[in-house]
């Protein structure tokens, strides 16, 4: 007998473009293709319960105003029932048997209708702090047990999303919108959608334009409805824009490309980025008006997703040209990878930077949008794969001693073994202990005093501009001594 999922995948297939709102019960069995419901418990999105519980009581939320009923007389008006809605990626993850990073919610109620029912069912709002939003989204409160706050806006100031908060956990509820949903994007005049299809048909891509109708907050929610084909794109491997409106979504948000390098590599089918989506982020002028921080955080958080395949990545990455929007007027050469490439932004950016001068990749990590501490850690892997390749020069090793890095040993060494450079002469260099050559020691009473390997090298006790350059020459030659004598091993 054919099952509900084959025939909804059939139904797909047969679907045209504009969007035939499909819906299928989410009904899995053992040894069958349908997908799961998404269940709510104590055990399952036991913060997200408290949401949806107060969307199932929105017919009982009084509107705030009295009118008069020729049969009751005087009455305060109750909303009419409002629907509640994941999508998104957490729809996405949920269908591949993974717990959501982020929920999505989006609702049939107005951002005042969302403000009445959360504020008349436990929930306290807080004013939004606009100082510390970052990109239209607000910083997780974490104060009290339910709060919410308006966090997006369109360019007039009129409301959006409303973000709740459950013990600190974040869920951003949306009005459904025409409006495209990139979350960087922000439209002129926002307006709200009458129903999912024109809510998905401005989303980017087909596996993000899926909704889970949340109708229990203790229980299975067993409706998947699906107006663009995305479960059975996500089933294919299959990446497709919503419409063939790539690039409109484009044009909007040049941060779409990034999406779909990120979501192919965690979802696509084959190695290769698809090729019309590849020509048009080729011909598209426009990625220079993103700030370079923005470009680095979308392609961080791809490359350091667990499902990523680093070095597919990084050559897609290339392929597409989009490489330069994070590293500008650098060279790279995808065939050019280890085998073993690591999904850590570290070893990543020091390996793509490996030969250009330590003080410009700071310097231009920093003008990226890099933290002056990563930044500063890339550089330092820079200059030690330098300094290897340069056999350990010991004209350098005090420098390289003294330069400060928040990296752990085990990062440098991990970045070594990857670049195949180091081995026992790395491990004498990250294990070296000179404290016996420090310019002053303390005797059994206690008293400082001059080291006397200092006094024996000068043939006298030197004078106090001498300390440093003595210190100098007294490590270096033990380094000297330490890499002729093979310590350590090649």
């Amino acid at each position: 007998m054919e099952s509900l999922f084959t025939k909804f995948l059939k139904e797909q297939e047969e679907k045209p473009v504009t969007g035939v709102t499909s819906t299928v019960k989410l009904q899995k069995k053992e040894g069958s293709r349908e997908f799961t419901p998404f269940l709510i418990d104590k055990l399952n999105h036991p913060n997200l319960s408290k949401i949806v519980k107060a969307f199932l009581n929105s017919d009982k939320v009084k509107v705030g105003y009295t009118t008069i009923d020729k049969k009751d007389g005087e009455i305060e008006p109750q909303l009419k029932k409002k629907s509640l809605y994941l999508t998104g990626g957490a729809v996405r993850d949920h269908l591949l048997g993974k717990t959501p990073r982020n929920y999505d919610l989006v609702t049939d109620a107005t951002p005042s209708e969302i403000r009445l029912i959360l504020s008349q069912n436990g929930f306290t709002e807080v004013k939004p702090q606009k100082s510390m939003i970052k990109y239209g989204a607000l910083p997780i409160h974490g104060r009290k047990n339910k709060i919410f706050y308006a966090s997006k806006w369109d360019s007039k100031g009129k409301e959006m999303s409303m973000t709740a908060e459950v013990n600190g956990q974040p869920f951003e509820i949306s009005t459904l919108s025409k409006s495209p949903k990139s979350k960087n994007f922000i439209p002129s005049d926002f307006k709200a959608a009458a129903t999912l299809e024109d809510d998905a048909s401005n989303r980017d891509f087909t596996i993000n334009a899926m909704y889970i109708p949340l109708t229990k907050d203790d229980g299975p929610n067993n409706e998947l409805i699906d107006p663009f084909g995305g479960a059975n794109h996500l089933k294919s491997g299959e990446m497709k824009s919503v419409g063939e409106k790539f690039n409109d979504r484009l044009s909007e948000d040049p941060l779409t490309a990034h999406r779909l390098v990120n979501l192919h590599n965690r979802f696509g089918a084959g190695d290769e980025l698809p090729e019309k989506y590849m020509k048009s982020i080729k011909s598209f002028k426009n990625f220079g008006s993103v700030p370079l921080e923005r470009s680095k955080d979308e392609f961080v958080r791809g490359l350091e997703n667990p499902d990523i395949d680093a070095r597919n990545y990084l050559k897609n990455y290339s392929d597409a040209g989009l490489l330069a929007t994070v590293f500008p007027n650098i060279e790279f050469d995808p065939q050019d990878m280890p085998e073993d490439f690591r999904n850590d932004r570290w070893m990543m950016a020091a390996w793509i930077l490996r030969k250009n001068n330590p003080q410009d990749v700071r310097d231009m990590l920093i003008s990226g949008g890099w933290s002056k501490q990563e930044a500063n850690d890339v550089s330092y892997l820079v200059k030690i794969y330098q300094w290897a390749g340069d056999n350990f020069d010991p004209e350098k090793f005090y420098d390289m001693i003294h330069m400060h890095s928040g990296l752990t040993k085990g990062k440098i060494k991990e970045f070594m073994q990857m670049a195949k450079l180091g081995g026992g002469k790395l491990d004498d260099f990250l294990g070296y202990d000179g404290s016996d050559l420090m310019p002053y020691q303390s005797d059994e009473l206690g008293a400082r005093k001059v080291n006397p390997i200092y006094v024996q090298y000068l043939g006298r006790t030197p004078v106090c501009g001498e300390f440093e350059m003595l210190k100098r020459q007294l490590m270096t030659d033990r380094w000297k001594d330490m890499l002729n004598r093979g310590v350590g091993g090649p």
